[in-house]
């Protein structure tokens, strides 16, 4: 004779089994409810699952439970299930569950006690005053949330939980490997402390796994064809360099790190070509062809290069560095490869490519808007010849750098800094020009200390 409390479950089977459709349109209707207020673009959302209660975990359920010590009819105790219908919202990482959580109290604003109705649709409810996260049987916590799904006048409960990727692979192992194995196990200590290790090296892996996420994420939009900036230096500066490594081993049997020359190649570029055209998208694909001609073209790094003419220029500044430069580029090997790539990345003739050079790197160092209001004390005249002089001795202090570390970005931005500090202090120190006229020689040697010494830091 089988024993009364089957004959029970047997009874609840029966009972599901007449109310199954209705809970497979619960189910729908729950699982299109809520992928409607998941925002499509909510990048943290990986998934949405849904379920009905087998009937085997529904025996099992009532079983190991004891529903048939607390209830004599079917239809009750069904009732009393809190997840016949389950909802699962699986998100990429363990703080996107408190998020997810917190966003919920949108759709189903709180009041009174109890079950919060939607916001969106009156048949559905959420129990929101439980409190969160929920602290299972093992110790470790989840957003569980208790709802129900309103039916003509029936109840159908549903679970909603919010599990990020590593939370539920833990409920995986948890469920699989440890509840269901047949094998006996004594569930000691140990094991729970080697269970709680394992999960503890989940957190660890879910922040790395989100430190790799938002890295790959920043670097994929960096790649995106466009003009951004960042992208486009990123993009130009790997070309070069790339290029420059393979071309120099062709020429000379070997190649220099010119990672920093390349990044100044192409903030160089971007500045002259791109920073205020109306036809970005043409240049660069006008460069990226360009640069894949240069591929299969020969670049000889071993000849000596020469300008159309003598450099000349009416500013200070760019005709002193010029002067150096000039001087260097076939008598230091590290600028000669510089400007080498340079002329050869540029569609103009060398004392082009080089002016246009010299005159980006002075407004990078010089924002032209801020110096023009530097020492508007003085008369005009005055202003102009001491934002002149200043500029000079600027590139004089360059100059006895004696670098080509003088052109990488990480420097250029050193250098900015400096100079545009020193010309604040000089400029509340020395009101009036006479002062200024009279300590010459001494502001030199002060600007060139400053500059010189960002270059002999380790």
């Amino acid at each position: 004779m089988e024993l009364k409390m089957f004959e029970f479950i047997e009874s609840v089977i029966r009972e599901y089994d007449l109310h199954e459709a209705t809970y497979v349109y619960a189910e729908g209707a729950v699982r299109a409810y809520f992928e409607n207020i998941i925002d499509s673009n909510e990048n943290s959302v990986v998934s949405l699952h849904t379920r009905i209660k087998s009937r085997e975990s529904l025996r099992e359920k009532l079983l190991r439970n004891k529903f048939y010590l607390h209830f004599d009819d079917p239809h009750d105790a069904l009732m009393y299930l809190s997840d016949i219908v389950g909802i699962t919202i699986e998100c990429r990482f363990i703080r996107n569950e408190a998020e997810l959580y917190r966003r919920l109290f949108i759709h189903f604003p709180v009041s009174g006690t109890g079950f919060c109705r939607s916001a969106d649709n009156p048949n559905i409810y959420l129990n929101m005053h439980m409190p969160q996260p929920q602290t299972q049987r093992n110790g470790f916590t989840i957003y569980r949330i208790d709802g129900y799904y309103l039916f003509n006048e029936q109840r159908i409960n549903f679970e909603l939980q919010i599990k990020s990727l590593v939370h539920r692979f833990w409920s995986e192992i948890e469920h699989e490997v440890v509840y269901k194995n047949p094998d006996f196990v004594v569930y000691d200590r140990f094991m729970k402390n080697m269970l709680g290790a394992v999960r503890d090296n989940l957190d660890v892996v879910d922040r790395q796994l989100e430190i790799i996420y938002t890295e790959i994420s920043n670097e994929s939009r960096h790649n995106r064809i466009g003009m951004n900036q960042e992208s486009f230096k990123l993009m130009i500066a790997t070309s070069i360099n790339e290029l420059v490594n393979r071309k120099m081993k062709e020429s000379v049997g070997f190649s220099t790190d010119f990672r920093k020359c390349s990044a100044i190649l192409a903030q160089y570029i971007y500045v002259r070509d791109f920073l205020n055209t109306d036809y970005g998208r043409e240049r660069m694909l006008d460069y990226l062809e360009h640069l894949s001609f240069l591929s299969e073209s020969e670049i000889d790094f071993s000849s000596e290069l020469k300008l159309e003419k003598t450099y000349s220029s009416p500013d200070p500044f760019c005709q002193i560095l010029g002067d150096y430069m000039a001087m260097m580029m076939n008598q230091d090997f590290e600028w000669h490869v510089f400007f080498v790539v340079l002329f050869a990345i540029q569609p103009g003739n060398n004392l082009e490519d080089f002016s246009d050079f010299i005159a980006v790197l002075r407004t990078l160092l010089i924002r032209n808007g801020w110096y023009r209001e530097c020492f508007t004390q003085y008369e005009e005249e005055q202003s102009e010849e001491v934002r002149s002089f200043f500029a000079g001795a600027l590139a004089e202090a360059l100059v006895r750098a004696d670098t080509i570390e003088i052109i990488h970005e990480n420097r250029l931005l050193d250098v900015m800094n400096v100079f545009r500090s020193f010309i604040e202090r000089m400029e509340h120190a020395y009101p009036d020009y006479e002062s200024l006229d009279g300590s010459r020689e001494e502001l030199r040697a002060q600007l060139t200390h400053d500059v010189i010494r960002l270059f002999n830091r380790n």
